[in-house]
């Protein structure tokens, strides 16, 4: 299934920038959205320093590969629940405003916040979208792995909220957004600023031999068709493989499930895809930042060797432009490509 896409000879698009000292370490996880004839990118970068924290680039191109990116970050982190930055942003329209959500994270939990804007350019924050929910408490599981591929202390937070995508317009006139990692569920609001999240996850992993047993992750923003609402997810097995499926949900009732693809159309097969350096790796970045640029690359090549390297490609921004799909997507979690695909023939597999 997966050969439906074609990957770009410039891939990766974009690379981390040393002399930019905001992304000088790592780029990835770009949310997309195509108006007036351009691609719009905004990106999640990482420099060095303490902390790695992460900030919010902005890039455009006329075809989707060639992009000019501005030298400053569009945005930083503010204040304490922001303090290690801006991660994974998703972009949608709806009536003439931009909504870019994304993930604060204060260094232990992650919440999902969002900000909007109606030029692409100046952003307002809204900050955190839910006053009131807990992780476990509405289904949630965490799943995280060592070195030996067993299960480490779960993180000591409630709230963990992140993996975020608004649908592009009101359905029966609520904004709807799709969110999560482990698991993936609703949430509605009638005014665009106050969310009651679901209480019950929409989608968790499938027994058996998937590319979805062990957890799950939003993807980009739904994406409407004739035949139903196209969701990509992130389907995670126990290899710690980060690979995109989809899903097909009713127009008028999203929580209706009309296909989900048994395989993958989309994983990790290119060397820049196999490799880099993972956040869910052993120690995460907070091991990682404290390396000398030598221990980094015997560590990352180390992993590869003994076969525990994650492998991801994750995917935050999808277009479609004269029907062609295009995503982009982080690959190794430190640069950034793309693809494409027809998307009559990626509907053509909902059967």
């Amino acid at each position: 299934m997966c050969n439906h896409f074609i990957r770009s000879e410039n891939n990766p698009i974009l690379k981390p920038n040393p002399n930019n000292y905001w992304e000088a370490q790592k780029l990835y996880n770009p949310g997309v959205i195509f108006r007036n004839g351009e691609y719009h990118m905004f990106y999640r970068a990482m420099g060095g320093g303490t902390g790695w924290k992460s900030s919010i680039g902005y890039a455009v191109s006329k075809d989707g590969e060639n992009f000019i990116r501005f030298t400053e970050p569009l945005l930083t982190g503010i204040g304490g629940l922001e303090k290690r930055g801006l991660e994974d942003p998703r972009i949608s329209k709806i009536e003439g405003t931009y909504y870019m959500v994304y993930a604060a994270y204060d260094g232990i939990t992650p919440r999902l916040s969002m900000a909007r804007s109606i030029n692409l350019k100046t952003w307002e924050r809204q900050g955190p979208i839910f006053s009131d929910w807990k992780f476990e408490k509405a289904g949630g599981i965490f799943t995280e792995w060592n070195e030996n591929g067993k299960l480490i202390t779960k993180p000591q937070t409630e709230e963990w909220s992140k993996s975020g995508a608004m649908f592009p317009e009101k359905i029966d006139g609520k904004y709807w957004i799709m969110f999560g990692e482990y698991r993936i569920w609703f949430a509605t609001s009638t005014d665009g600023i106050s969310w009651t999240g679901d209480q019950t996850p929409f989608l968790g992993p499938r027994k058996g031999d998937y590319f979805d047993n062990t957890f799950v992750e939003m993807g980009p923003p739904p994406i409407k068709t004739e035949k139903g609402w196209l969701v990509l997810y992130h389907g995670i097995n126990n290899k710690q493989w980060y690979q995109v499926g989809f899903l097909l949900l009713d127009l008028k009732n999203p929580g209706k499930v009309l296909f989900r693809s048994e395989e993958p159309i989309f994983k990790p097969e290119m060397d820049y895809e196999m490799s880099g350096m993972v956040d869910v790796l052993p120690g995460g970045l907070a091991t990682m930042q404290k390396m000398s640029k030598e221990e980094l690359n015997s560590f990352l090549a180390e992993h590869d060797a003994k076969g525990t390297m994650p492998r991801v490609t994750f995917c935050c921004g999808a277009t479609v432009v004269n029907d062609t799909l295009r995503i982009f997507y982080g690959a190794g979690d430190s640069v950034i490509c793309t693809a494409t695909a027809d998307m009559s023939e990626v509907l053509n597999l909902a059967i």
